[in-house]
């Protein structure tokens, strides 16, 4: 049965985890069974993604047989951000409580019997502004799942499998329940309206720098907090590159889809300014904005390029943020190593593709990560002084390969890092 209430789902991964109180006989999970109809619609004049599931609860747990047992409950994951929650059955509401966390007991109604199945349905409504909403679903085995998006925006399903109708202005994407495995996958849906700007002027060493923030209708939060960021981190990248900012034209700032940035959180256009992925934080907007000093360094090598901004989005973070840097060094540093054991990228030949997706991702993330922690292992050697002088050199030099990094970082530092550059490039 395919309910087709209004609904969708979240920015927050909705997990689904179910099983059930039996009195007096022990629970054998292996012998109940739940499906699920799960819809998500996004209903822009409301501002929501409203939430609807059909949920069936098959008992047939054999120690309950002989009217030795029943289920009398039933525990759900409902997202801490929810609103609205509705649950009830044929004959009327149905009593919930917080049980553990965001885990919610819904009681049912009746008692359970063996060979019993007995059916309810959940309501909530999540929060997105006018004109976005990115949600993950995360649906476990035996659930049917809709979506259902206004036909005016661009949407981007993050997994294949689905087909698509069109239905009273509506694009309705539809999985069919998947016996074998949990369904997880990205939902990024946004209109596009006209763009409103906001801008300020940003004093540096050599010039003034006008920064323009271009965002749709509702955004509004979102552009502040890139326009405080680019004033507060421009100064900061001029006196930890160890030169002024490299380039002789203003900055734009612009908020994009999931499409026009290929699935990254961003990228640097140099002229043409900064393309940012509408959900992206600052730390992805002070990565960006260091391109401008990677650029004018003449790094020849992807890893030199990306390993300096991440590095550089570090030590800002380190004077603006100290603890929002830390963390993030930490994380890096993590996911380097755990996905260490099964990637294998020599970085003087690595690359990025084109388009970031759900099967690439752990390359490109891998890629990334032992860029910064090799750029992260020369700062800490080093330290910051040294990487200055540095930096003032590579301005000198065309194309600088790795051979060439390595000479000017050991000329300036009077250290011999071998071990370090020979692990990585």
């Amino acid at each position: 049965m395919r309910y087709t209430a209004r609904i969708i789902g979240v920015i927050a991964l909705l997990f689904i985890f179910v099983f059930a109180t039996v009195s007096p006989a022990v629970a054998g999970w292996e012998q109940t069974t739940t499906e699920i109809t799960s819809t998500y619609e996004v209903i822009p004049e409301d501002a929501v993604i409203h939430v609807s599931k059909d949920i069936a609860f098959t008992n047939l747990d054999r120690d309950t047989r002989y009217w030795q047992g029943y289920y009398s409950n039933i525990n759900h994951n409902i997202p801490d951000n929810a609103k609205n929650l509705h649950v009830y059955d044929s004959s009327g509401v149905l009593e919930f409580h917080i049980s553990d966390g965001d885990h919610y007991t819904f009681e049912f109604s009746e008692k359970v019997w063996y060979e019993d199945v007995y059916m309810f349905n959940v309501e909530y409504d999540l929060d997105v502004n006018n004109n976005t909403a990115t949600f993950y679903v995360n649906e476990p085995e035996n659930t049917d799942i809709s979506i259902i998006i206004p036909q005016e925006y661009e949407t981007y399903i993050g997994t294949d499998g689905y087909t698509t109708e069109e239905l009273s202005g509506n694009s309705i994407f539809i999985l069919e329940s998947r016996s074998d495995q949990r369904t997880t996958f990205l939902v990024d849906a946004v209109r596009h309206t006209e763009m409103n700007t906001m801008s300020d002027i940003v004093q540096l060493e050599k010039r003034d720098v006008k920064v323009t923030i271009e965002f749709w209708d509702g955004e509004e939060e979102w552009a502040h907090e890139m326009l405080d960021v680019a004033i507060e981190s421009l100064p900061v990248l001029e006196d930890v590159w160890g030169f002024p900012y490299p380039v002789n034209y203003n900055i734009t700032i612009t908020q994009t889809s999931l499409s026009d940035t290929r699935g990254y959180g961003g990228s640097n256009n140099w002229s043409n300014g900064i393309s940012m992925l509408h959900t992206s934080k600052y730390p992805i907007l002070i990565h960006e904005l260091a391109h401008y000093w990677t650029q004018a360094c003449n790094f020849d090598q992807l890893w030199m390029d990306e390993g300096y901004a991440d590095l550089y989005t570090y030590i800002v973070l380190n004077q603006t943020h100290p603890q929002d840097g830390e963390d993030r060094r930490d994380k890096f540093f993590e996911l380097y190593e755990s996905l260490k054991p099964t990637q294998d990228i020599v970085l003087s030949e690595w690359s990025t593709p084109d388009e970031f997706t759900e099967l690439n991702s752990d390359q490109i993330h891998y890629g990334y990560k032992k860029s910064f922690a090799l750029t992260y292992m020369i700062y800490d050697e080093i330290g910051l002084d040294n990487m200055r002088t540095a930096n003032t050199q590579f301005r000198g030099y065309v194309d600088i390969d790795s051979a060439e990094h390595r000479d000017i970082i050991e000329s300036v530092s009077g250290k011999d890092l071998d071990s370090i550059y020979d692990d990585f490039v």
